[in-house]
């Protein structure tokens, strides 16, 4: 059977060559969907939990839109009054309130996203340090700005200030990587915000009672209180409606594979009649002829599940690092994924030969061979 499937290959090569592209196509979409889905969950995951706090608490208006805004380091315009902070240091339970302030600015003439805050940061952020103060800058700021500890850096805006640069943060490949952080009141003063806040990182003593907790600062006038995990789930929703898209994208592509398998059967079918005559008459069943076509179509399929694999892969090397949510996502691979990958393209083989290895096993020798 094998040295029939290779002969064929060999006499019809261009068509052979789009089958594999046709099912390649669609498996590289699948598995550059699964491993870039992957890898924005775990990015808008790792960037939650980097947060460090039990509760965030966030001036009216939409949560997530403003939970975006604090992650990416952008003014959203909406802001806690400063005199809010002591009642909410004065809540049962609380055990740190960390006040944070963050918006664009240029720093030495680029624009960066500076974030302000006090050196209670440090007892939600592991960084490793024992003091705050000055500039602490993340190493794709450093990196774009050219700076090294002990320099200083130009922070400008509504207003202009010189900091020297204490500290260099060791890569993070999070959102922590692209912040200057600064003192509360330079940043407020540079963003022009007077001493209001973007937000509130709040840390709980006992987690147990962190909802009762959540309850009662939810209740102060102009604050809202978001569990982190609740803004996570909510993005993660959002996300499922791109990612919906995506998979009717990737399925019209599996089926323009499976479409263009089914062609090349039913044309090698309708070619092969007279090899078809000749193995019925020589005694071949149909069951046989049936397992011929199959085999050749299911080989086909996982040569260009293979070749999609392979594609996809390198693909995803190329596609941006950056999600929708401004997030640095990247691609997680499983074995998982491949296992679906060759499934799909296994699919694709056995449904697209179905029908032309039936019609091949039709065939009628005596019939066929009188035709010839």
């Amino acid at each position: 059977m094998s040295w029939i499937i290779l002969a064929n290959a060999r006499k019809r090569k261009a068509r052979l060559v789009m089958t594999i592209a046709g099912i390649a196509i669609g498996v590289a979409t699948l598995f550059a969907l699964l491993a870039l889905s992957a890898g924005i969950e775990r990015a808008l995951d790792r960037e939650i939990s980097a947060m460090g706090a039990n509760i965030l608490l966030l001036p009216e208006g939409c949560p997530y839109e403003l939970t975006l805004a604090l992650m990416q380091g952008t003014d959203a315009f909406e802001h806690i009054p400063a005199d809010a902070l002591p009642g909410i240091r004065e809540v049962a339970n609380v055990e740190v309130a960390v006040p944070v302030t963050v918006g664009k600015a240029k720093v030495n003439g680029q624009l960066t996203s500076v974030y302000g805050t006090t050196s209670e940061i440090l007892r939600v952020r592991q960084w490793g340090l024992e003091s705050f103060d000055g500039a602490v800058v993340g190493s794709d700021v450093a990196e774009k700005l050219g700076v090294a500890e002990g320099e200083q850096l130009t922070i400008s805006l509504y207003s202009e200030v010189v900091l020297p640069i204490t500290t260099v943060l060791a890569p993070t490949r999070g959102r922590d990587d692209t912040f200057v952080y600064v003192p509360l009141e330079v940043a407020q003063e540079v963003l022009g915000v007077g001493d209001q806040l973007s937000a509130v990182l709040v840390r709980t003593t006992s987690v147990a009672a962190t909802a009762s907790t959540q309850s009662t600062l939810g209740r102060k006038s102009d604050i809202q209180a978001v569990p982190p995990s609740d803004v996570f789930d909510r993005l993660m929703e959002l996300f499922a409606t791109v990612k919906q898209t995506l998979i009717l994208i990737t399925g019209i592509a599996i089926v323009a594979g499976v479409l263009t398998t089914m062609n090349t059967m039913t044309m090698a079918v309708y070619e092969r009649k007279k090899e078809i005559g000749i193995l019925r008459a020589l005694g071949s069943t149909k069951r046989n002829v049936f397992r011929l076509f199959v085999t050749e179509s299911l080989l086909l399929s996982l040569v260009g599940g293979v070749v999609g694999l392979v594609f996809g892969f390198v693909a995803t090397q190329f596609l941006p690092k950056t999600s929708g949510f401004g997030l640095e996502a990247t691609p997680q691979f499983s074995f998982v994924y491949v296992v679906i990958c060759m499934l799909v393209a296994v699919v694709v083989g056995v449904a697209s030969s179905l029908y032309p290895a039936m019609s091949a096993a039709r065939t009628q020798p005596i019939k066929t061979l009188r035709e010839l």
